[in-house]
């Protein structure tokens, strides 16, 4: 029974420390788990040329979202954008938009794992000129 004593009362310093290491190791590599969530995110239009005027169906995305759970939760629909560009789909018409994770800009210490749905229908038309006056 001595011998049970020794091992527990001596070098309790070096103990503690060790203890305490083991502890913080844990807190930082394991203490935080990865997690997903999905986020409503706007599509975001950009270099719309004068005169064109378009729709789009869904005007919203789902894009699923992760990294580590305390990024995640502070994470919010407002840190992600879908942006089209509109000049590049080219003249009226209707235009399937293919989206991807890589499409969604948001922080860098999230991942964009899955973009619903896959594509955009967008409709393209030539605004008719307004104020022209005929003779």
């Amino acid at each position: 029974m001595n011998w049970l004593r020794r091992v527990v009362t001596e070098n309790i310093p070096l103990k503690l420390l060790s203890l305490t290491l083991a502890v913080l190791l844990w807190i930082l590599v394991g203490g935080d788990v990865q997690t997903e969530i999905f986020l409503p995110v706007p599509v975001e239009f950009r270099n719309v040329p004068q005169g064109v005027q378009f729709e789009v169906q869904p005007p919203r995305v789902e894009v699923r979202v992760r990294g580590l759970r305390h990024v995640v939760r502070q994470a919010s629909e407002t840190d992600f954008s879908v942006p089209v560009d509109i000049a590049a789909l080219g003249g009226p018409g209707v235009k399937l938009v293919r989206l991807r994770p890589d499409n969604v800009e948001g922080p860098a210490s999230l991942e964009i794992v899955d973009v619903t749905p896959a594509q955009l229908t967008i409709t393209l038309q030539e605004r008719a000129p307004t104020g022209s006056s005929r003779r």
